[in-house]
């Protein structure tokens, strides 16, 4: 994998941790900052490797296809998410969403990816679907990218607008296909938008940090999706869409930086971004329960404790049970479970 979308993927997870870090108050600016563009900037990073390993579409055959990546985003969805729930059910007091202890409790957690025990899961199933719609939708177009790409844009500011369907996350589907083919068409014409970026990069990176700054510190853009009105909600779709896309430019304009310089600080990190992402929430939980609910403690002490353990905690998990699996051959199964990459 190359330098630029490793970084990209580390970038994206360690803002994924770091948003998931504050109390329910948060931080105004930090965390509207993040959560502006940082799952957008996952799903963009999704599309490009998606179109990487699977131009030849045509010859992608569908069940297999599927049963791939329900292995990997569906498996550990379900298994994760069922251990997570005893011990969201009994530690509810301290939970921001309680839950009951029921098998309908437990099976709409799992269908309804935005109330699962792990809310931010949500990103797995969607993903998941965003896949195959994309992968039927190339085979009948018989590979045309821009009209898929077409496509995700009528879904995004159009069909969204008139659908309300949270089960399998059908609304995430509509709104995050986009910035998957955007990732696809990023990868296909790679080499053009690069030269573009690098020719006026000055310019483009003053230009959408300014964009997610303002967007940060003000209300300018209003976060309310308003749907009583199709051109209030093309308006709005408008400003988020250009809003996360500016992330995005931010993000390889950063990865860009990074490899010129020829930095490596993330490379410890760059084969577990995944794990981190399947495992961070149950330290964060940990700390936020004991840090601000038990110990009121503020968020200046709780918040570097929260990120550190949410990052390195995974790690530490990733790198002792892949040399377990290596050395014994056995219990390759958790490799799945916990998104361990077993080459070396």
């Amino acid at each position: 994998m190359n330098k630029n979308i490793s970084f990209l993927q580390v970038f994206g997870i360690l803002l994924v941790v770091l948003g998931h870090s504050p109390n329910e108050e948060g931080i105004p600016f930090l965390s509207k900052w993040i959560y502006s563009f940082h799952m957008p900037l996952f799903i963009f990073i999704s599309g490009y490797l998606f179109y990487l390993t699977t131009k030849d579409i045509c010859n992608v055959k569908l069940f297999d296809f599927i049963k791939k990546k329900f292995i990997r985003l569906i498996l550990p969805y379900i298994v994760i998410s069922s251990i997570a729930y005893l011990p969201k059910v009994f530690l509810s007091k301290f939970a921001q969403r309680s839950i009951d202890l029921s098998i309908g409790s437990y099976v709409h957690s799992l269908l309804y990816p935005w109330d699962n025990v792990i809310r931010f899961f949500w990103f797995l199933p969607t993903l998941f679907f965003i896949m195959i719609i994309v992968v039927i939708l190339l085979k009948i177009t018989k590979n045309k990218l821009y009209i898929v790409f077409c496509f995700s844009i009528i879904f995004s500011f159009v069909v969204l607008n008139f659908i309300d369907i949270d089960v399998f996350n059908i609304n995430g589907i509509f709104n995050y296909m986009l910035f998957f083919c955007l990732g696809m068409m990023y990868c296909k014409y790679e080499v053009k938008v690069d030269a573009v970026l690098e020719k006026n990069i000055s310019k483009i990176f003053i230009l959408v940090f300014t964009i997610l700054i303002i967007n940060a510190v003000t209300n300018l853009f209003d976060n309310t999706i308003i749907k009583d009105n199709e051109f209030d909600y093309i308006k709005y779709r408008f400003f988020y869409v250009s809003i996360a896309i500016s992330g995005i430019i931010l993000s390889i304009i950063l990865s860009k930086l990074y490899c010129k310089c020829n930095y490596n600080f993330f490379k410890h990190l760059e084969d577990k971004t995944y794990t981190i992402y399947l495992l961070s929430w149950f330290s964060q939980i940990f700390v936020r329960i004991i840090g601000y609910q038990i110990l009121n403690l503020s968020m200046i002490y709780v918040v570097p404790i929260s990120f550190i353990l949410g990052v390195y905690v995974p790690v530490l998990i990733n790198i002792y049970i892949k040399d377990f699996i290596l050395k014994c051959n056995k219990f390759r199964f958790l490799s799945i479970i916990l998104g361990i990459n077993l080459k070396r």
